[in-house]
């Protein structure tokens, strides 16, 4: 008699979904002062993606974060993959202009800006 084998791919998503069920209340995420534990973190990035997907994101659509690295952007690399897109993280030491090229080569159809960054994008 052979023996059956399941396995399932562990990406990122995939992780966390584990992750938030077998434990939902240890800590995954801790920033300063504040601390996530796994449900909440998976509940902050499922937010994202639901909401990614509302406001037309479409599968491969890439989605640029410039972003300080702050949970918000830890949130989008699990959330942007989940709601079928591609996360494009920018740089946020670089300038304008060189922010400019990427988000125009890479195709990057949403934008989100941390607010301490909004200079840089205010000349595109």
């Amino acid at each position: 008699m052979e023996e059956k084998v399941y396995r399932t791919e562990l990406t990122p998503v995939s992780f966390l979904e584990r992750s938030a069920s077998i434990f939902p209340d240890k800590t995954a995420v801790v920033y300063d002062d504040r601390k996530y534990t796994y449900r909440e973190f998976a509940e902050r990035v499922y937010r994202l993606a639901s909401h990614l997907r509302d406001v037309g994101l479409q599968k491969h659509d890439r989605v640029g974060f410039l972003c300080l690295n702050t949970p918000h952007l830890l949130e989008a690399h699990f959330a942007v993959p989940a709601a079928g897109g591609i996360l494009v993280a920018v740089n946020t030491r670089l300038n304008s202009q060189e922010i400019d090229y990427i988000l125009k080569h890479s195709g990057v159809k949403f934008l989100f800006v941390h607010a301490e960054l909004q200079p840089l994008v205010k000349p595109l």
